[in-house]
C-alpha cells in the first residue's frame, strides 16, 4: 500500500470512528426518549427534555442509518432494529389513513378541540382598541364547521360586552348548550377558563381540580346522545408559561441569529420552565387518568396537554384510551403554531365505543395553537 493509500484510509478509519461516537451518543438519547413515557419528569426530570426532542432524535438517527448503509452495514443492522422500536411512537406524530366521505358519517358526533389563546383579547392598539381579527376569524370557522361538541381552552368571556364571545358564539353555533367554567378574572370583566359547547342535553358537570396556580383544570360535562349517557373531558395540562423574552429568543435562535445574545441566561430561564411544566403536568396527568378509570360512561377526551405523544402526561391520560389521530389522521399532526416546529401537543381521545373518523389538524393560524377535529361513531 502505497503512502498516499495509508493515509486515505487512516483518515477514512478516523471519519468512520468519530460518526460511530457521535451515533452512539444519539443512539443513547433516542433510547431515553423511548423511556419518557413511563418515567416520572417528578422523579427524573431530565428524561422528559427526551421526550420531547423525539422528532429530531429520530431523525438524526435515521440519517445515521443512511450513512451505516453505506459504509458499515453491520453497524446499520443495529441501528435500524433501535429505529424499528420507535415506530409506534412515528405514528403517533404521522398518520395516513383513508378518508370518508361526508355523508357515510352523517350520523356521526362530530368534535372539535381548540386552544384560542382567550380569542387574542390582548392585542389591542395603543389606544386600548380591541382587534377582532382572530376572534372573527374562529367565529367564520365554527360558524362553517358547526360541531356537534366543541370544546375550548383559554376561553374568555367579556362581562361589558365590548369583545362579545359567549352570547356571539350562542347565536350562530348549533351547540347551544354550555359549560362555561372560569379560573381567573380581570377586574369582575374579562373571565378566564374553559368552555364546553354541544348540541345535545347536558346533565350534569363537574371539575378536577390541579394543584397549580396558572388555573389549569380539566372540566367534565355528561351529555345524553339518544340513549346514552357520555362524559366530555375538557383538559388543560400545565402551561409552560413562557414569557415574550422567551418567544422572541427561541425565534432567534430558529433563524439562527443568535449574535449579541446571551445564549446560556436565556436557555437556562427556558430549560427551568420546561422543567417545572412537566413535573407539574405528571401529578395532574394521573389525575385525570384515575378520574377517567372510574368514569361509568363512554369517554370523549379533548384538550391541549402542553405535551407530545411521547411524553408521560400523554402515555399516563392515554391509558385506556384511543388516539383519534392515531386511529384516522393524515400528514404530520403539529397542533402548536408557535416556533417550535413539529409539536403535536392537542388531542381528541376516546373510550372503546367510540369509532374515530377523518381526523383533521386546522391550517390557518388563528391562535398560537391549531385547531383539531374528528367524527366519532358508536362502534357498537
Amino acid at each position: 500500500m502505497t503512502a498516499k493509500k495509508a493515509s486515505k484510509s487512516k483518515a477514512r478509519n478516523f471519519f468512520i470512528t468519530v460518526m460511530l461516537i457521535f451515533n452512539i451518543i444519539f443512539a443513547i438519547a433516542l433510547i431515553l426518549s423511548y423511556f419518557a413515557a413511563y418515567v416520572s419528569p417528578e422523579k427524573f426530570w431530565m428524561i422528559a427534555f427526551f421526550g420531547i426532542a423525539f422528532p429530531y432524535i429520530f431523525l438524526s438517527n435515521f440519517i445515521f442509518l443512511a450513512f451505516w448503509l453505506i459504509f458499515k452495514r453491520k453497524y446499520a443492522l443495529i441501528l435500524g432494529l433501535l429505529l424499528l422500536a420507535g415506530v409506534f411512537n412515528v405514528f403517533k406524530i404521522i398518520q395516513s389513513s383513508k378518508k370518508y366521505d361526508v355523508k357515510e358519517l352523517s350520523n356521526a358526533i362530530k368534535v372539535i378541540s381548540f386552544n384560542v389563546r382567550n380569542f387574542d383579547i390582548y392585542n389591542q392598539d395603543k389606544h386600548w382598541n380591541y382587534n377582532f381579527t382572530f376572534r372573527n376569524r374562529i367565529f367564520a370557522f365554527l360558524k362553517k364547521e358547526q360541531p356537534d361538541i366543541l370544546c375550548f381552552q383559554e376561553y374568555v368571556h367579556d362581562a361589558t360586552g365590548k369583545f362579545n364571545t359567549t352570547d356571539s358564539l350562542k347565536k350562530f353555533l348549533h351547540a347551544k348548550n354550555a359549560n362555561l367554567v372560569y379560573t381567573a378574572n380581570s377586574r369582575n370583566m374579562n373571565y378566564f377558563g374553559y368552555a364546553t359547547y354541544t348540541r345535545y342535553p347536558i346533565i350534569d358537570t363537574g371539575r378536577i381540580e390541579f394543584k397549580t396556580v396558572s388555573g389549569n383544570i380539566c372540566i367534565y360535562t355528561d351529555v345524553k346522545i339518544n340513549s346514552d349517557t357520555v362524559r366530555v373531558y375538557n383538559l388543560h395540562l400545565e402551561s409552560i408559561r413562557m414569557k415574550s423574552e422567551d418567544y422572541w429568543f427561541a425565534d432567534r435562535v430558529v433563524q439562527g441569529y443568535t449574535q449579541h445574545l446571551d445564549v446560556e441566561k436565556n436557555s437556562e430561564r427556558i430549560i427551568s420552565r420546561l422543567k417545572n411544566a412537566f413535573a407539574i403536568r405528571a401529578p395532574q396527568a394521573q389525575l385525570v387518568a384515575d378520574h377517567i378509570k372510574k368514569c361509568p360512561y363512554p369517554v370523549i377526551l379533548c384538550g391541549d396537554f402542553n405535551d407530545t405523544p411521547t411524553s408521560y402526561a400523554y402515555h399516563t391520560v392515554s391509558s385506556g384510551l384511543k388516539d383519534a389521530f392515531v386511529e384516522s389522521g393524515n400528514g404530520i399532526g403539529q397542533t402548536y403554531a408557535g416556533v417550535f416546529p413539529l409539536l403535536r401537543i392537542d388531542y381528541i381521545m376516546h373510550s372503546k365505543e367510540f369509532k374515530a373518523y377523518n381526523f383533521e389538524t386546522g391550517t390557518e393560524v388563528m391562535s398560537d395553537h391549531y385547531s383539531v377535529m374528528c367524527y366519532l361513531k358508536f362502534d357498537k
